[in-house]
């Protein structure tokens, strides 16, 4: 979020249980206050909750939801606080001269309606930024990317911003409080005049900049991408739309995008996703509606790509001309890995014979003719390893990359909660060091898994040595294949890659299927060794990886089965790819003789 948006964004600033147990704490102030009869006490209990809004920063994301239930955002903090002053300081002795009381209340329902409007001027600015095309990697009038920072307008005149100035003007609303309590006459009343002035100003600014007539010329580039994409002429379009949550999916087709030869498009739905995809470096763009989308597929689109299944795909595929492909970010015997919603692709491109054998299998109406095995590309810098045995005296290093719990119990293949510390706990103390490289939704449905990944963490950086956490990068977890003597995994595309490395890998089983079933059930785990619920299986996995690997052979050829065809994997890719388009021309040229 950039700095200009952060201050207005209504329902994230500062939300969290510390402002709500600060403002708590100013109507606690106000009734002992009350009860003591000492205004100075009301006073001293809202001085934390302004001064917090004043100079917050940013708070833990997993706090951010309560206030925005009960509707405490920052002018209603405001209110709630200078509220409670007004009541102790009428209520208690000295008797409060009525004119300075009633200044001082009027500048306190005003400060609020300020806070008020200005938070929603800044959300309806924020959604016509979120409206408009953003870009990367193309050149709009000299910048490669953009729009630029939607600045806030007060910030663009002082050194704050304009919700921190309003906040801050509340200072003069608790002195003037404090000076009337005392019996001082005119101040209170000046300092009031002086809070309303600043309150005008900053509402007349920002209604300015952010008004329903407002314009930013630097927002206003949506036709300028437009002609600047038609003249990329792009032939291939990656498309991704996933939740926020989701972008990693994208992510492990990086490398494979930055190699692309023919002219290549990435299109985002979401612009959340562009933090996460920094690594690319083809044309990008974040396109919000379907009207920008149709605008961002010139005629010279052959080709679209799918790394996700979502609903937001319809929007494109409705979009005549390219051709439409499935691709996914991932190729395991998960049940997500042959959904029947694939039927809506002209073509779907797996790694190997093993999925198309699983579509075969669930026979669910899709038409094998549209299945293409090539390869995985992202697979082409993992080394292979030489078949022979560990050197006497090497310390093992085991890979433990689980997958996630799934989105409902029937896609839930996750060992983290289950089996996880105990798993890594049995490697350390078989002296392997243990490399952990949790999914990056780990924790998202299931707490007692987000828990368990915690106590992993904690217990795998404690171990030192060669032990540590693996960074959620793009490329972390490739590098930690060429890093590990042993995977430990769960069913997921994880054992598929690690596959391309030819090393030893074990799968765990913690329904405790039995065997030959299990491995009925899930192919790619025919090579491995099973682990069950109690573990009993861990020190010969960890032994075959030091010692003789009895089932190298076996590896050998299911890698052959899963991976695809032989060869460099990237290089077999790229031309698919001209395959495709080429197939995509044939297909344009068929219609136009029909």
């Amino acid at each position: 979020m950039r700095p200009g948006l952060r201050a207005v964004r209504f329902g994230q600033d500062s939300s969290d249980v510390v402002d709500l147990g600060l403002v708590a704490l100013a109507v606690l102030a106000a009734v002992v206050a009350l009860l003591l009869g000492l205004w100075g006490i009301a006073v001293a209990g809202a001085v934390p909750s302004l001064v917090s809004d004043i100079v917050r920063g940013e708070r833990p994301a997993a706090l951010r939801r309560l206030l925005r239930r009960v509707l405490l955002d920052r002018p209603e903090r405001s209110l709630v606080r200078n509220g409670a002053v007004a009541a102790a300081v009428a209520a208690t002795p000295p008797v409060t001269e009525f004119t300075s009381l009633a200044f001082l209340l009027v500048t306190v329902m005003v400060t609020h309606l300020g806070l008020t409007g200005y938070t929603a001027l800044g959300v309806r600015r924020m959604q016509r930024e979120q409206a408009t095309i953003t870009w990367r990697h193309l050149d709009i009038g000299g910048a490669s990317e953009g729009p630029g920072p939607l600045p806030d307008p007060v910030q663009d005149r002082l050194p704050i911003d304009g919700l921190r100035l309003l906040t801050a003007s509340e200072v003069l609303v608790l002195i003037g409080f404090a000076l009337a309590a005392v019996g001082v006459h005119v101040a209170p009343a000046v300092l009031a005049v002086v809070v309303l002035a600043i309150i005008a100003w900053t509402g007349w600014t920002a209604w300015r900049a952010w008004g329903p007539r407002a314009g930013h010329p630097v927002r206003d580039t949506n036709a300028a991408v437009a002609a600047a994409v038609a003249d990329l002429a792009p032939e291939v379009v990656f498309y991704f739309s996933s939740p926020a949550d989701g972008t990693y999916a994208l992510g492990v087709w990086t490398s494979v995008i930055n190699a692309l030869e023919r002219p290549t498009l990435v299109v985002l739905r979401e612009p959340v996703h562009l933090d996460g995809v920094e690594g690319i470096r083809k044309p990008t763009v974040v396109a919000p509606t379907v009207a920008d989308l149709i605008a961002l597929t010139p005629p010279s689109v052959r080709v679209v790509l799918y790394p996700t299944n979502v609903v937001r795909n319809d929007e494109m595929i409705r979009i005549p001309g390219p051709m439409h492909c499935f691709i996914g970010h991932g190729d395991s015997d998960k049940v997500g890995s042959f959904s029947p919603l694939n039927r809506m692709y002209d073509e779907i491109w797996v790694a190997g014979r093993a999925a198309i054998d699983r579509y075969a299998a669930v026979d669910e109406g899709i038409d094998l003719r549209v299945l293409r095995a090539v390869g995985r590309p992202q697979l082409a810098d993992i080394a292979r390893a030489a078949p022979e045995s560990a050197e006497p005296g090497h310390r093992l290093t085991v890979l433990y990359a689980p997958t996630w719990e799934g989105f409902f119990d029937e896609a839930d293949y996750s060992s983290v909660a289950t089996m996880g510390e105990r798993i890594v706990q049995g490697c350390l103390d078989a002296g392997a060091d243990v490399l952990f490289k949790p999914h990056p939704l780990t924790g998202h449905r299931l707490p007692e898994a987000a828990r368990a990944r915690q106590a992993i963490d904690e217990l795998v950086r404690r171990a030192g040595g060669g032990s540590e956490v693996v960074a959620p990068t793009p490329n972390s977890l490739y590098e930690a294949f060429n890093r590990a003597d042993l995977l430990i995994s769960d069913i997921s595309s994880v054992i598929t890659d690690f596959l391309a490395s030819r090393k030893p890998y074990a799968v765990t089983n913690r329904r405790d299927v039995p065997d030959a079933e299990f491995r009925a059930m899930f192919p790619s785990s025919s090579a491995a060794e099973l682990l069950g619920s109690d573990l009993t299986t861990l020190p010969t996995a960890l032994a075959d990886a030091a010692g003789a690997d009895p089932r190298r052979a076996q590896r050998e050829t299911l890698a052959e089965h899963l991976l695809g065809p032989e060869g460099d994997p990237m290089v077999v890719f790229l031309a698919e790819i001209d395959a495709f388009i080429a197939r995509a021309d044939a297909r344009l040229a068929q219609a136009g003789r029909s």
